[in-house]
């Protein structure tokens, strides 16, 4: 959304005008892409097999036509007969698990943090304050909790204001507003004034200006502030128990959700676009295309509009280990956990089962090496299975890291295709999208690309080929929100970016 962009330039900021790229699949070309086409050919003569890939999201679109022949059907339960055929536990599920079950919307993890901490320390001194690492802890969140809801009233006001005043030009003009209406335009107001300059900057820099579509960007930035009010930030909202009905606090139990695993088009356009990437098909001649023709998507729901919790990731990994996924896409993350020793233990176990786990960094511009972001490999002990995937883009030499991209020498691994990423939407819909969400489902492609082909390779050695196959990032890159420009391999451990084609020749040799 274009809106959002505008957030870390300036509070009164205007569109940005995102760069298009020459090719609508631009991510699967040779050049700054993973050089799919070459890969197909080296193939060409191969048979492959079909590679299960879980992705752990806001739910899948079961019946979009690009991806309704490339998703993971359970082959021993029947459907909607509720009974649970095969004895995992889990009725009639057909295409995977929702563990979420009606949740929606739920809060931020920094907000369950602070109402944890909050409730044991503030205005309480019977605790011994001194050298206690929860207490800084509290601290910390604390002040970053309250800075960032100020921040986000600020926001909700703000975009409030813009809605209204572009209502009102609309209501005076219609829908047909121009830019030459938009420069005679006198404003009788603030919100008036705010709004046609933010609609004027958008008009002036797009040629494709249409006022209905930067309506339809004013009314989603304005949701989102607002339901980041409402939910993400309100500390006294909770949906757990009533929409899942499970004990939270019961770390060991596994048996709650339900089957829906596509939750509408609103909450489970995130997890539809990422299958898509993977798998969606790429011989039909329409639509999208996915990287592997061979991948499986087993759709697990456990993302909701908020963060996701520790728990629910855990049982997902393991919902995911138990039915035959080889690997596991997860396009989320946050900054603070709660039960990480829970997703660890879930981390160990996949890794037990031979499954290779892949990770998108995150979207905050950020040094993971310095800041935290969850899950993770653990420092390393899990890392032999552990992809962390920062986004990359085709923009001149020195911008292939995308200004948004997390990134770290120590923590991110390689960077991928992230920015401009076409792919399916729910209700037979595509759309472009932008994120390190979008980044980790290519290499999760990759991988299945190339297991598909070559079965008999191990989780360690899909992951040791990925990593050695980058094609290098040759020039000092622009750091993402710094000034500052570094050689790749200071801001991730390859310095490279995910190359199929010479990862596949890579498993040639490997496996004679």
């Amino acid at each position: 959304m274009r809106l959002l962009l505008w957030l870390a330039t300036c509070c009164l900021s205007f569109f940005t005008i995102a760069q298009e790229p020459t090719d609508t699949f631009w991510h699967l070309n040779a050049e700054y892409g993973i050089d799919w086409h070459k890969a197909q050919e080296f193939v060409k003569d191969k048979k492959p097999r079909p590679v299960i890939v879980a992705v752990i999201d806001a739910g899948v679109d079961v019946y979009h036509p690009d991806l309704v022949n490339n998703l993971w059907t359970n082959p021993n339960e029947i459907a909607d007969n509720g009974i649970d055929d095969d004895n995992n536990g889990f009725i009639d599920d057909v295409y995977g698990w929702n563990f979420i079950g009606d949740v929606t919307f739920d809060n931020l993890e920094i907000t369950r943090q602070y109402v944890r901490l909050n409730e044991k320390y503030e205005l309480k001194t019977e605790f011994n304050q001194e050298e206690n690492p929860e207490f800084d802890l509290y601290l910390k969140i604390k002040k970053q909790f309250l800075e960032e809801t100020l921040e986000n009233d600020f926001y909700v006001n703000l975009y409030l204001s813009i809605a209204q005043g572009t209502e009102a030009l609309e209501k005076k003009y219609g829908s047909r507003i121009s830019k030459d209406i938009l420069e005679a335009h006198k404003s009788q107001n603030k919100k008036e004034e705010i709004a046609r300059l933010i609609l004027l900057e958008d008009a002036t820099n797009n040629p494709e200006f249409l006022f209905s579509e930067s309506k339809a960007d004013i009314l989603e930035a304005t949701d989102h502030f607002v339901n980041l009010k409402k939910y993400a930030y309100n500390t006294s909202f909770d949906p757990r128990l009533e929409l899942v009905g499970d004990d939270y606090t019961n770390a060991k139990e596994t048996n709650y959700g339900n089957n829906n695993v596509y939750y509408g088009e609103k909450f489970s356009n995130h997890g539809t676009h990422v299958a898509g990437i993977i798998a969606s098909n790429n011989r039909n001649g329409f639509g999208s295309k996915g990287v592997s023709s061979s991948a499986k998507i087993m759709a697990i729901r456990a993302v909701p509009e908020g963060d996701e919790r520790d728990k629910d990731v855990a049982n997902s990994i393991r919902y995911a280990v138990n039915n035959g996924a080889q690997i596991i896409n997860m396009s989320f993350g946050k900054n603070y956990a709660s039960d990480q020793h829970v997703v660890k233990s879930a981390i160990a176990y996949a890794r037990s089962k031979g499954v290779l786990l892949v990770h998108a960094s995150g979207n905050d511009a950020q040094n993971n090496d310095k800041t935290k972001c969850y899950p993770n490999d653990f420092n390393g002990e899990y890392a032999s299975i552990w992809l962390e995937v920062g986004a990359s883009s085709w923009f001149e030499k020195t911008k292939l890291i995308a200004d948004f991209s997390n990134y770290g020498n120590e923590e991110v691994d390689l960077f991928a295709p992230g920015v401009e990423i076409y792919s399916t939407t729910p209700e037979n819909n595509y759309k472009h999208e932008d994120g390190t969400s979008m980044a980790s489902p290519v290499v999760s492609g990759v991988a299945a690309f190339i297991w598909s082909y070559y079965p008999d390779l191990t989780a360690e050695e899909i992951r040791t080929i990925i990593m050695e196959s980058v094609v290098a990032m040759k020039k000092r890159q622009a750091v993402p929100n710094s000034k500052r420009k570094k050689c790749a391999t200071k801001v991730s451990q390859t310095g490279g970016i995910v190359n199929l084609y010479n990862a596949i020749q890579m498993a040639e040799e490997k496996s004679k």
